[in-house]
């Protein structure tokens, strides 16, 4: 019995000797510090400009095809079978090319969101890496994935470092 304890005893100070070692732990708000950043706040303004270019090409293409589709169903009668069969191939294709088109709409934007993000996000995440180097932090958690925080908040330290209030 006396050995149990003195196991379990010396378990428990090894194990928190060793969460010592490891160092401090912080939390971070990036989403809260990011749209502080200076410049942040234009981002939703030049991606609604994208996705608004991108909505007036797609409008184009539907355009187009409305057109081209009014004009055989008007000319059919008086078309050889030949000259119908290669309106209608052009029909198709134009039709394939508006689907594929709404395929890759939401990959545009995503990669235009990282495009426009990244500046900010490597801007933050120096200020992350000189906080934690400057405070002894070994691990930064961000709150937006965080389910427990027990750690120091540094949000405010970032927001210093980036000159932000």
């Amino acid at each position: 019995m006396k050995k149990t304890i003195l196991l379990l005893l010396s378990f428990f100070c090894l194990t928190t000797m060793g969460l010592q070692a490891q160092g401090k732990y912080g939390h971070i708000n990036s989403q809260e510090v990011i749209m502080l950043i200076p410049g942040a706040d234009s981002l939703q303004i030049k991606l609604q400009v994208f996705q608004q270019s991108l909505q007036e090409m797609y409008q184009s293409m539907v355009d187009e095809f409305t057109s081209k589709k009014d004009l055989l169903d008007k000319q059919a009668g008086t078309m050889t079978s030949s000259v119908r069969k290669s309106k209608e191939d052009e029909l198709l294709s134009l039709q394939n090319r508006i689907l594929e088109f709404q395929e890759n709409v939401q990959r545009d934007v995503e990669e235009q969101q990282y495009i426009l993000l990244k500046p900010f996000h490597d801007k933050l995440q120096q200020a992350i890496d000189d906080v934690a180097k400057e405070k002894g932090y070994a691990y930064i958690f961000d709150t937006q994935i965080l389910l427990y925080s027990g750690g120091d908040d540094i949000t405010d330290l970032v927001k210093a470092k980036l000159g932000i209030k």
